[in-house]
């Protein structure tokens, strides 16, 4: 007779479906909320002695009150040279505007359109520093470093079905994917020319890949059933919609702005675009905290890996105090059978 499998409680499934409904209303919200309608806010603008501050200023107010920040550089090739190194969004000489796409291809579109309103109709946009020929859209680099932020989180997710391997198997197999998704992306990236060639990208590809998997794969061993929530909260759903991927971070609202300065993804977008088209400035600072997330992630994961161990050599198993009592306690007496002792009675002399 078929015997049916125990059904799970009522509040056993509460506890694990209330993820995804929690995971579709946060991604949305969050992503409709940052994509629908950027605008500039501390938006760096420059603008030569050539060029009428006061003019420049009220004209871009209309545009967007309090969105931009003007200053002033002392000539037309300074000006010209924070914009290549994207150190600012644009530079004003008269009515000549340059801005770079390649340091985000959105915000630059976005000038192009409103610049024209806050200078004069006569007013012409330069692209000092355009994306790749392979890059129509402008959103290569998301999806390029896209790859390399999830190979992380999946390793981890696998490595949950092998949890009886020890911390260094799991630190290899983190090694090996990492790896092997930083060449593969890199090459297919520079293949279609949608990322300019730069041998130090794979570099910083395989920098996010050992963070990610080392921070999700601490959670697993910390968190329990509460590793999921957490490291899809921190990889995708505030990870992708701050990275500066798609819309720059000067563009971003400011309750999500914040975080394209410290998660790990923004500082491998700000990295790449620093290295591959801005001559490597500004490199240092994504770097350091992308390293800094590392270190954190690797100490985490080392923690929660000896004090999973040494948890499990603490308690004994579960077998081990039956057999420490039956080990400890004294021998019971035996009694012969009564056909065992009348054969022995007879058998004697």
């Amino acid at each position: 007779m078929h015997t049916p499998a125990p059904q799970p409680t009522a509040r056993r499934v509460a506890s694990l479906l209330w993820f995804p409904f929690f995971f579709a209303a946060a991604f949305g919200l969050i992503g409709l909320y940052t994509f629908h309608q950027p605008a500039p806010h501390d938006m760096r603008v420059v603008v030569t002695p050539a060029t009428d501050v006061r003019s420049v200023t009220s004209g871009l107010a209309r545009v967007e009150d309090d969105g931009f920040v003007v200053e002033t550089v002392a000539s037309t090739a300074a000006a010209r040279e924070l914009v290549e190194k994207a150190q600012v969004a644009a530079a004003i000489d008269g009515q000549q505007v340059y801005l770079s796409s390649a340091a985000s291809p959105l915000r630059a579109r976005f000038l192009t359109a409103v610049v024209p309103h806050a200078l004069g109709p006569e007013a012409s946009v330069v692209d000092v520093r355009p994306t790749s020929s392979g890059d129509v859209s402008g959103v290569s680099i998301f999806f390029y470093g896209l790859p390399l932020l999830l190979v992380g989180l999946i390793t981890s997710i696998v490595l949950v079905q092998l949890g009886m391997w020890p911390v260094r198997n799991k630190l290899a197999a983190i090694a090996a994917t990492g790896a092997f998704a930083s060449i593969v992306t890199y090459l297919v990236a520079t293949g279609l020319d949608a990322v300019p060639s730069d041998p130090r990208l794979p570099l910083y590809g395989f920098l996010l890949t050992q963070t990610i998997g080392w921070l999700t794969t601490a959670a697993a061993l910390s968190l329990k059933q509460f590793f999921m929530p957490a490291a899809m909260t921190f990889v995708l759903i505030l990870g992708i919609p701050s990275s500066g991927g798609t819309v720059s971070g000067d563009m971003l609202p400011a309750s999500i702005g914040w975080l394209n300065d410290v998660l790990p993804f923004a500082q491998l977008i700000d990295a790449t675009r620093a290295s591959a088209y801005a001559s490597g400035a500004g490199l240092a600072r994504p770097l350091l905290i992308l390293s800094a997330w590392a270190i954190a992630g690797i100490a985490l994961l080392l923690w929660a890996a000896w004090r999973s161990r040494t948890g499990a050599t603490a308690s004994p198993p579960a077998d081990q105090p039956d057999a420490m009592n039956r080990a400890s306690s004294p021998a019971a007496p035996t009694t012969a059978s009564p056909q065992r002792v009348a054969a022995s009675r007879h058998s004697s002399p």
